[in-house]
């Protein structure tokens, strides 16, 4: 995902840098949005994001799960969602279990992220979920680079995650039971700590945003996320 986030490189380097080690949340209150674990957004990235950050749009429910919305009330100022952790990460292995949104020319996402895009510094690794929730698009920018690479999936709660090294990115699923299935890998040698960011926006129709999101012709909804975790 390209995105500029305005002083997004100087939070970067104001985190402190570490090794993943033992990160969980199961938004339970303990370390939700503005809480220990995650800072929220509350402004806008420009194009091709249709939609404002908003503090508004981000709770924690009372069955322990994070609520990223898409608030589609006002048309002309639509609402969106994101939070990202206060901490940077160097290498690990990165897990989720949410449920992505189902709104058309949408995007429900679990990525890591530092740098500028357009620039050398821009480095990313996501999961994400556009066309409804039926097509996981996992990505890794190295250098403003991408190597992508689509998954036709079916929507609801699932389990999954990617892991991190000196020399390459894996994806993979995880079954109820806890098994891990890889099902892409990549070789990489991205070092630079990144932040982990998760959200939930609309495409502002645009070229760019339609060829990556489709058109978005309205509606808004949820994304759901149980749990995240972070491990060595």
């Amino acid at each position: 995902m390209r995105q500029v986030i305005a002083a997004f490189a100087l939070a970067a380097t104001l985190a402190p840098a570490a090794h993943a080690t033992n990160f969980f949340d199961g938004f339970d209150g303990s370390g939700g949005p503005n809480g220990g674990n995650w800072q929220t957004s509350n402004w806008s990235n420009g194009s091709p994001f249709g939609c404002t950050f908003a503090y508004s749009e981000v709770w924690l429910s009372g069955s322990g799960n994070l609520i990223l919305n898409v608030n589609s009330s006002v048309p002309a100022a639509i609402k969106c969602s994101e939070i990202r952790t206060w901490q940077s990460f160097t290498y690990g292995k990165f897990v989720v279990r949410m449920q992505p949104g189902t709104i058309q020319g949408a995007d429900s996402s679990f990525f890591l992220y530092t740098g500028t895009a357009g620039t050398p510094s821009h480095n990313e690794i996501d999961i994400e979920f556009i066309n409804g929730g039926r097509t996981l698009h996992t990505n890794v920018w190295t250098a403003d680079r991408q190597n992508y690479q689509q998954y036709a999936v079916s929507t609801g709660w699932r389990t999954l995650g990617f892991e991190w090294r000196p020399t390459y990115v894996r994806w993979f699923s995880v079954s109820d039971s806890g098994v891990e299935t890889e099902f892409r890998r990549v070789n990489t040698t991205i070092s630079a700590p990144m932040q982990l960011m998760l959200n939930h926006w609309v495409g502002d129709n645009s070229a760019g945003a339609k060829n990556f999101l489709g058109q978005y012709s309205g509606g808004g909804g949820s994304a759901y996320y149980d749990w995240v975790k972070v491990s060595d």
